[in-house]
């Protein structure tokens, strides 16, 4: 129960939770990779000439991936801040921080990847077929491929060098503030598994929605105050007189130094729950 990190211990936490894996989160998953030609099948009982763009179809596979990742901590570790059903946990012959980092390890890669892994096997065998709305492969679609956008795509290649440069500058900070935000967002999940005792996940949504509903409540009176004495109108002008360029670099690099500081304050919570947990 020290805090001491052993790469065989871990080795042995990382091999009993992929043994539990099945039992506690694997019909979830296959629902999950699943769920892609559950819409396949919709597409052909309603009308056997529509297509399916590969772009969209990624976007679904990455979806159920990202969902999957929001689910672990909540079922592969339901019983870990529970008094009584978390005794298990806590006496498992491993350091809380190797068990933790477990957790962290299936939460962010193991699980969203055999899902991922999964739909995309089940895409591929559902475009070989002779019917049905999937016509192109997944790779042909002009998204990046995988996990990525690959926003050079979108360009035209007979653009300036300095013109394709950028566009991949900020395609490239794009992605890392995609990634960034999954990992923030899978570790808000992480720590709501550490409060909630029941539905984490339910839960969790719903704390979302009330705390952006009483930010909006606070927020549309200040907005409105301001556009009343024209400080919007002067923020707006000074936004023009700026650098394009600046300007969406600042903002891009704003978000993605957030997502990294969100990341670790969830992180740090999170452990300092578990570290702390009485049982």
């Amino acid at each position: 129960m020290n805090n001491k990190f052993d790469w065989n211990r871990f080795c042995k936490v990382v091999n009993k939770d992929f043994r539990n894996m099945w039992p506690m989160f694997g019909p979830t998953m296959l629902i999950l990779a699943a769920l892609p030609f559950a819409v396949w099948l919709f597409m052909v009982v309603i009308n056997r000439d529509a297509s399916m763009p590969a772009d969209f179809r990624l976007m679904m596979i990455e979806g159920v991936a990202y969902i999957a990742a929001l689910m672990v901590p909540s079922r592969m570790y339901r019983t870990w801040n529970l008094r009584n059903e978390g005794i298990y946990y806590a006496m498992l012959p491993a350091s809380k921080l190797e068990k933790f980092c477990s957790a962290l390890f299936f939460s962010l890669i193991v699980c969203p990847l055999i899902v991922y892994l999964g739909s995309m096997v089940l895409d591929v065998f559902l475009t070989a077929l002779p019917f049905g709305p999937w016509r192109d492969w997944l790779w042909q679609g002009e998204m990046g491929f995988p996990f990525t956008f690959d926003i050079a795509k979108l360009g035209d290649y007979s653009m300036s060098e300095e013109g394709a440069e950028a566009f991949m500058y900020y395609g490239t900070l794009w992605n890392v503030g995609c990634w960034t935000g999954y990992i923030c967002t899978v570790l808000m999940f992480v720590f709501t598994a550490t409060l909630f005792k029941r539905h984490k996940v339910l839960q969790t949504i719903l704390w979302i929605y009330v705390i952006e509903f009483v930010l909006s409540l606070i927020l549309i009176p200040v907005f409105i105050a301001l556009a009343a004495s024209n400080n919007l109108q002067g923020l707006a002008d000074w936004m023009v007189e700026q650098d394009p360029k600046a300007l969406v670099d600042s903002m891009m690099w704003f978000a993605i130094i957030f997502n990294v500081l969100l990341a670790a304050l969830f992180g740090w919570i999170s452990w300092r729950r578990l570290n702390k947990m009485a049982y």
